[in-house]
C-alpha cells in the first residue's frame, strides 16, 4: 500500500448506448487526468454515480483499467454501499489489487443514522476484511448519505484499528471542520471534495483534493497543490478560477450531468452525455446555460476524448 496521491479527479464514468460502462473511453479519461496533473484517480465515488453499478460490474472495471495500463497505485476505489457483505467484496477486491486505498461512505439507505450504528457498519467492514484491511479513506458526505462522520467516531475507530484508516475526504464544504481533523488526527491525510478549500487546507497540513472539477481542469489543481507556498500570480490566478468553476457553476447543476456535458461539449463526442438511471443528461436550456458559463474558462479536451482505435 503506497503514499495516499494528493490530487484526485473523482472521475465520471462513461457509458455507451447500452448502459455497460465504456471501458476503453474511461481509461483513455484517466490516462488523460493522469497526464495534465492529476496523481491519482478515483473510481466510482460520488460523480462516478456508483450507486448505480452493480458489484460485478465495479470490479471488472478496475481489472479493466489495470488492463489498460494505469497503475494499481494511482488509483483509489470507492466501495461505499449500504450493506457490509458488499463493501467488503468490492474492498478486498480494490485491496488485493494494490490499489493506493478504498473510498468508504456509511449506508446512506437509513435515515439519519446513529454514531453508534455508524461504527458498527464500520467495525462490521473491519473485521470481515481481516488481514486484507488496511487503506481505509472515511468519506464524509452527510448531505448525500445522512449518516455523518463525527471526531468521536474517527477517534473510535483509529484507536481500535491503528493503521487500519489512513484519510477522510470531507465533502462538507466545512473548513472549519476539516481543519479540526487535521489538528487533530495527524495518522489521516485530510482530502476536500470543494476546489475553493484545497489551499486553505494545504496551509494547515492536509493532504490535497478529491474532485468532479478535476476531471475539467487537473492542470489547475496540480497547480495549486504545488505552487501555493510561494503566492505567486499565477497560482492566485488558478486558485481563483478553481473557485468559480466549482462554486459559480458546477454547484448550480447536479455535478455528474454537468461534468459529463461539459466533456461532451468541448470534445465533441456526444456519448459523454450518458448517464445511469436514474440520472438523465441535463436538457437543451440547461445545457446552453452550462456552455455560457463555462466558456470563460477555456476548458480543452483533445477532440472526441476518449476515441480509442
Amino acid at each position: 500500500m503506497g503514499n495516499l496521491p494528493p490530487v484526485c479527479a473523482a472521475s465520471v464514468t462513461p457509458v455507451d448506448v447500452t448502459g455497460s460502462v465504456d471501458t476503453p473511453k474511461l481509461a483513455a479519461h484517466c490516462r488523460w487526468l493522469l497526464d495534465n496533473g492529476c496523481d491519482g484517480i478515483v473510481l466510482f465515488g460520488t460523480t462516478g454515480e456508483a450507486a448505480s453499478f452493480g458489484i460485478g460490474e465495479r470490479q471488472a472495471v478496475l481489472e479493466a483499467m489495470l488492463a489498460s495500463g494505469i497503475q494499481a497505485d494511482q488509483l483509489v476505489i470507492g466501495t461505499g454501499c449500504c450493506s457490509v457483505e458488499d463493501t467488503v467484496v468490492l474492498s478486498r477486491h480494490a485491496l488485493q489489487q494494490g490499489c493506493a486505498g478504498v473510498l468508504v461512505h456509511p449506508p446512506y439507505f437509513f435515515r439519519p443514522a446513529s454514531n453508534a450504528g455508524i461504527l458498527a457498519f464500520f467495525v462490521g467492514v473491519v473485521e470481515a476484511l481481516g488481514s486484507d484491511a488496511c487503506g481505509l479513506i472515511l468519506y464524509h458526505f452527510p448531505e448525500a448519505t445522512g449518516a455523518p462522520i463525527s471526531q468521536t467516531l474517527i477517534r473510535q475507530l483509529t484507536d481500535r484499528y491503528p493503521g487500519v484508516f489512513v484519510g477522510i475526504k470531507d465533502s462538507t464544504g466545512c473548513l472549519e471542520d476539516m481543519l479540526a481533523v487535521v489538528q487533530r488526527f495527524p495518522e489521516l491525510k485530510v482530502f476536500t471534495g470543494d476546489d475553493h478549500l484545497l489551499w486553505p487546507l494545504l496551509e494547515a497540513g492536509g493532504h490535497g483534493a478529491i474532485t468532479a472539477t478535476a476531471n475539467l481542469v487537473p492542470n489547475l489543481l496540480a497547480q495549486v497543490r504545488e505552487d501555493w507556498p510561494s503566492k505567486s500570480e499565477a497560482v492566485c490566478t488558478a486558485h481563483e478560477k478553481l473557485s468559480l468553476l466549482w462554486e459559480d457553476v458546477l454547484l448550480k447543476f447536479p455535478v455528474s450531468e454537468a461534468v459529463k456535458d461539459v466533456i461532451a461539449s468541448v470534445s465533441g463526442d456526444e456519448g459523454w452525455r450518458a448517464l445511469r438511471p436514474p440520472l438523465l443528461p441535463l436538457s437543451a436550456p440547461r445545457n446552453a446555460q452550462l456552455v455560457q458559463l463555462t466558456a470563460p474558462f477555456e476548458i480543452q479536451f483533445p477532440e472526441g476524448l476518449g476515441r480509442e482505435a
